[in-house]
C-alpha cells in the first residue's frame, strides 16, 4: 500500500501500566501531537518497587520533536530527565536521524547524557566530600527494520561510553559509604551495550510483536535478558486496546527470572 499522507497521520495519546512479580509497577502517559507536519512528543512514567528488599519511586519525563515520520528522511531531537530526588538523576540528549522507505528503515540514536549520583549522609560529614558525583556518557543507538507483506523483522545494537570507570560502585568496599544503597541499585541499569531483534505480524485488526533483548551493565559487567510480547488491537477507528507481557531472566546473577504484564488503551484523533 502506498505511504499515507502527512495530514492523515492522526495525533495520538496512550496510557499503560504493567507489573511484574518482584513488586515493581510502572505507569505510561504518552503523547505523540501532530502539529502541522512535525511532530510534538511527551512522555511522562513512574516506577513503584516496594517488596522485601527495597521500597522506591522513580520519575522520568521526555519532551522532543520530530519532523513528519512519514517523510524519506526522518530527524528529530529528545530531552528526558529520569530519577529519585536525593539518590540519582540522569539528563538525557538524544538525536534522531532514519531513512524510510516501503521496504526498509534503517534509524541511528546519538546520545548525550549526564549522570548525578548523591554523596550519602557519613560522606557529606566530611570537608573534602562533595555533594553529588558526576558521569557523563557518550553513546549511540543503531536499528534496521524490514517489511514483507504483513511481516516485519527488526535488529538493534547500541553502545556507551562513560567518564569514569564504573566498576568501582559494584565492587569497591568503599562506594557503600559514598552512596546511598538505593543509588547503587539503580547505578546497575546503566548500560555498556544491548542488542535487540525483533518479530512483528500484522493481523486485519491487530498487530502482534515478539522481541527479545540482552543488556550488559556497565557497572558489574553481568547480563540481563528481556523477552518482551505486545498485542495491539484495533477496536474502532481511533481507540486501541494494547497487552503485554514478558520475562526478565539474570541468569549471570543467581537471581531467577521475573515475570511482568500490562495494559494500555491509546485513542487517536
Amino acid at each position: 500500500m502506498p505511504l499515507l499522507a502527512a495530514d492523515e497521520l492522526p495525533s495520538l495519546l496512550s496510557v499503560e501500566w504493567s507489573a511484574g512479580d518482584d513488586g515493581r509497577r510502572d505507569l505510561y502517559l504518552d503523547l505523540d501531537l501532530a502539529i502541522g507536519g512535525p511532530r510534538l512528543l511527551f512522555s511522562a512514567a513512574q516506577t513503584r518497587v516496594d517488596n522485601e528488599f527495597s521500597g522506591y519511586t522513580t520519575q522520568s519525563l521526555l519532551v522532543g520533536m520530530v519532523n513528519d515520520p512519514l517523510q524519506t528522511l526522518n530527524y528529530g531531537a529528545e530531552l528526558e530527565q529520569w530519577g529519585k530526588a536525593g539518590d540519582i538523576s540522569s539528563t538525557t540528549v538524544r538525536g534522531f536521524l532514519a531513512y524510510n522507505s516501503l521496504d526498509w528503515r534503517l534509524a541511528l540514536r546519538p546520545q548525550w547524557r549526564e549522570i548525578a549520583l548523591a554523596t550519602s549522609d557519613l560522606c557529606r560529614r566530611f570537608p573534602r566530600c562533595p555533594d553529588e558525583w558526576r558521569i557523563e556518557s557518550h553513546g549511540v543507538r543503531i536499528d534496521a527494520n524490514y517489511y514483507w507483506q504483513s511481516w516485519g523483522f527488526s535488529l538493534g545494537y547500541s553502545v556507551h561510553d562513560y567518564d569514569r570507570d564504573l566498576g568501582p560502585l559494584a565492587n569497591d568496599p568503599r562506594a557503600i559509604r559514598l552512596f546511598s544503597p538505593l543509588a547503587l541499585e539503580l547505578t546497575m541499569g546503566f548500560e555498556d551495550y544491548g542488542i535487540s531483534a525483533g518479530l512483528r505480524y500484522a493481523f486485519h485488526r491487530a498487530l502482534l510483536s515478539v522481541d527479545e533483548y540482552r543488556s550488559v551493565s556497565a557497572v558489574d559487567g553481568l547480563a540481563s535478558w528481556l523477552t518482551s510480547v505486545r498485542l495491539a488491537i484495533d477496536l474502532d477507528h481511533q481507540w486501541r486496546l494494547r497487552l503485554n507481557g514478558g520475562l526478565l531472566r539474570l541468569p549471570e546473577t543467581g537471581g531467577g527470572s521475573i515475570l511482568y504484564a500490562g495494559v494500555g488503551a491509546a485513542y487517536s484523533w
